[in-house]
């Protein structure tokens, strides 16, 4: 019978042994699932605390709602927890205020998914929509389409921007009001959204009246303007008076935009 040197069995089984260890380390199993499983906002950090509804992950949109009052400046400050398949990796691009976008990578890296987070609520927003203008009950245009924005100032009102704002009237012509702010606009909160009033002085410009271009003052007033589920509704009084309040008309104007993507 064989004697075995107890030396060189021991020998043989601890080469045995390291050599199962090396082969376990190099051929590990890597996960090959690139998913966001959750993602929320912690309210309890200053920050988060504009979130009025969590995330909902459908597929690869995330949608989530902040308060009405909340700017572009607060949007874009938010601090998301996010949390992904085991051992995946995620980047991101863009702004919660605009677009962001999240890559997800997998363990293994065979791979991808790409999902796009929306915040909807916040009404300081570009809109995009038409305009409708009436005097006296008649219409005069239909249809005019505007972008229009509005923005938060530092007093928490909301000041309407119109970038360029003419109105091309049937029989009347053209109303050039230029580049028009609208600020002060205090909102107040109603069912849905926010309600806002406000009066811009244009002062005197040169307008078509009767099928003549004539020197007159413009006051522009913004009554009941309503963000209601994220669309806008705004409707204007341009005042108009020319030969020393001799000759006035009110022109009617209803603006109705959804925000710009």
């Amino acid at each position: 019978m064989k004697k075995w040197n107890m030396g060189i069995v021991a020998l043989l089984a601890v080469a045995t042994l390291s050599a199962c260890s090396d082969k376990k380390e190099e051929d590990p199993v890597l996960n090959t699932e690139a998913a966001i499983t959750a993602f929320t906002f912690d309210t309890s950090v200053e920050a988060n605390k504009i979130v009025t509804s969590q995330p909902v992950i459908n597929g690869n949109e995330i949608t989530f709602t902040v308060d009405g009052l909340a700017d572009a400046l607060e949007i874009d400050a938010l601090v998301p927890t996010v949390t992904v398949s085991k051992g995946a990796l995620y980047s991101f691009n863009g702004s919660f205020n605009q677009k962001m976008t999240y890559e997800v990578v997998s363990e293994d890296g065979s791979t991808k998914n790409t999902y796009t987070v929306t915040c909807t609520g916040s009404m300081f927003k570009v809109y995009e929509g038409s305009l409708t203008v009436t005097l006296d009950g008649q219409e005069l245009a239909k249809d005019l389409p505007y972008n229009l924005s509005l923005e938060k100032e530092e007093a928490g009102t909301v000041k309407v921007f119109i970038s360029d704002f003419s109105i091309t009237m049937d029989q009347l012509g053209t109303i050039s009001l230029g580049d028009v702010e609208i600020s002060g606009c205090t909102p107040t909160k109603i069912d849905g959204g926010y309600q806002f009033s406000g009066t811009k002085d244009m002062g005197t410009l040169e307008v078509p009246i009767l099928g003549n271009p004539m020197t007159a003052d413009c006051v522009i007033d913004v009554a009941d303007a309503q963000v209601v589920n994220g669309n806008l509704t705004l409707p204007m009084v341009i005042h108009v008076s020319a030969m020393g309040g001799m000759l006035t008309m009110d022109v009617n104007a209803n603006y109705v935009g959804t925000p710009m993507l």
